[in-house]
């Protein structure tokens, strides 16, 4: 919505049993939180709203304060009510799970909504990541301060996980579930990559179909490399990657076959040791 003009009449349902405001903030929010209100444009002006839902300028103005309260609008003298930036979800491309303590850190709160729960057969790259055909199936939004910023799938191994519920996830954290079942999560490799949204993601996102998303995938494993979960996320574009960088100096590093001969040479040389210090002790 860049201008007044372009928000569709409205009107309030004099049979609903909301209360007024709550119908004209409701209705409101749902042109900000869906893209139709620009951040940054303009709402209508109060007396605009009166005439457009046909109430008094009192439910007007306590429908803009709870827009206000939420952060979703701000008010200021001479300008009128402005539609607010969406929040950013900031998260570590580095840090395996843990988006609840790093979103913390930022001064922003998470709310985790379960949308379905059910045993089912893994994909193939969840079966090879996982090692088990036997899975179960995790489908979550999560939510900052109202706004939906990443649709969730998840498979998780039903042997090791047989007690997952969606009255169990509903607001927990998945890894923290994983640790009190005695599954530590340690890490694992993840991509990400740029996706468009389909009808399903921009539904559950908020957005248009066609909209760019960024698409985190991934597996991560406890301490003993055994597969916990493998994801696929997807976010909205008001989420940051952080990526602490490092510059490489290609005369010093190491391939993988280096690495894998400097382990076998250490491996012998303790051997080696074992086998002289037994024979001096003989």
């Amino acid at each position: 919505m860049h201008s007044n003009a372009d928000m569709a009449p409205m009107a309030v349902d004099r049979n609903d049993e909301r209360p007024l405001h709550v119908q004209v903030r409701d209705r409101l929010h749902d042109e900000i939180s869906s893209g139709r209100a620009l951040p940054g444009s303009a709402l209508p002006t109060e007396d605009e709203l009166q005439r457009q839902f046909g109430v008094a300028r009192s439910v007007v103005r306590q429908a803009l304060g709870s827009l206000a309260d939420l952060g979703l609008i701000t008010r200021a003298r001479g300008r009128g009510s402005i539609v607010a930036a969406p929040p950013a979800l900031r998260r570590s491309i580095q840090r395996a799970g843990g988006l609840d303590e790093q979103a913390s850190t930022h001064g922003q709160r998470l709310r985790t909504h379960v949308l379905s729960v059910d045993k089912t057969d893994a994909p193939d790259r969840a079966r090879t990541a996982l090692n088990t055909s036997r899975t179960t199936r995790l489908e979550r939004i999560r939510y900052l301060e109202d706004v939906p910023v990443a649709y969730m799938t998840t498979w998780v191994p039903a042997d090791l996980f047989p007690h997952f519920t969606a009255q169990l996830l509903e607001g927990n954290s998945l890894l923290g579930l994983m640790r009190a079942h005695g599954h530590t999560p340690s890490g694992g490799p993840r991509q990400v990559q740029a996706v468009s949204a389909d009808a399903t993601l921009a539904a559950h996102l908020n957005a248009d179909v066609g909209d760019p998303l960024l698409l985190l995938e991934g597996v991560t494993q406890d301490e003993n490399g055994v597969g916990l979960e493998w994801f696929r996320v997807w976010h909205r574009q008001n989420t940051v990657f952080d990526v602490d960088a490092h510059v490489v100096d290609p005369g010093s590093s190491l391939s993988a076959e280096k690495v894998q001969h400097l382990k076998r040479v250490v491996a012998e040389l303790q051997s080696a040791l074992s086998s002289l210090t037994a024979s001096l002790e003989n």
